[in-house]
């Protein structure tokens, strides 16, 4: 019996670790292709630049992760190429995914001459799942809001994300990176007294510890309208923030 405890002892515990890294749904885990929360409890900036157009345009996402008591948050701020802020989103990182809390789109007021936050409603809040099983699956992420110089009217945003597999790698800081893609369908609409809608398709890749490395998006049934967006930089919120007061002051000095 204590040869039978010798021998059969490393084979369970072997079996044990294999069945718990097994899944028997069928899904595959594909959260570590997401942003890296753990590692962005200090803040980062990912800078995207476009490769349609005004190839020096820059887009910027701060993002940072919040700890609190009912989990764990991701927000993300995005500056324009002036470093002016365009939106806000609070993420919820749950075990299945990650999802919309709290949308804060930012619109200027004639009035004020200043840009202000407008609060979109979350219709549907899917942003990541963190396991997906094949390319049939849709996630929904659908938002509105009214703006500030009309507010009879109503903006919105539906935009369905599908799984298709796995990416070209996404070489970065000197690696490659392994990437998934998804697929997009995209509707913006403005409702007011009539109702006027523009569709668009694309896709997004997603590189394993870095997150969204790359999107391209085509809206209008003859493509009239393109963007195309890859990640080039990362760094602190304190280059952010030299970089901004370089540009002001190279425009004060004209």
């Amino acid at each position: 019996m204590r040869q039978c405890s010798t021998l059969y002892g490393p084979i369970v515990a072997l079996l044990i670790a294999l069945a718990a890294a097994c899944t028997f749904d069928g899904t595959t885990d594909i959260r570590e292709y997401y942003f890296p929360v753990r590692e962005l409890l200090g803040g980062q900036v990912y800078a995207y630049a476009s490769e349609v157009g005004d190839t020096t345009e820059r887009r910027y996402w701060y993002y940072r992760t919040f700890s609190r008591d009912s989990g764990l948050f991701l927000v993300g701020t995005q500056y324009d190429h002036f470093f002016q802020i365009n939106q806000i989103v609070r993420e919820k990182i749950d075990p299945t995914g990650a999802t919309a809390r709290q949308v804060l789109l930012y619109e200027p007021d004639t009035a004020a001459q200043k840009r202000i936050p407008i609060e979109a409603v979350i219709e549907a809040d899917d942003l990541f799942p963190f396991r997906v099983r094949d390319s049939l699956g849709v996630f929904l992420y659908r938002l509105k809001y009214r703006p500030p110089f009309d507010t009879s009217a109503e903006i919105y945003l539906i935009r369905n994300r599908r799984y298709v597999g796995r990416g070209p790698d996404f070489d970065f800081e000197g690696k490659k990176h392994p990437t998934l893609r998804f697929a997009l369908r995209e509707a913006v609409g403005h409702q007011a007294e009539g109702a006027a809608e523009i569709e668009g398709t694309g896709e997004e890749w997603y590189a394993k510890g870095l997150g969204l490395v790359y999107f391209r998006k085509t809206f209008g049934s003859e493509g009239q309208i393109q963007l195309a967006f890859r990640l080039r930089e990362r760094f602190s919120m304190s280059e952010l923030e030299r970089r901004a007061a370089k540009a002001f002051g190279a425009e004060d000095a004209h």
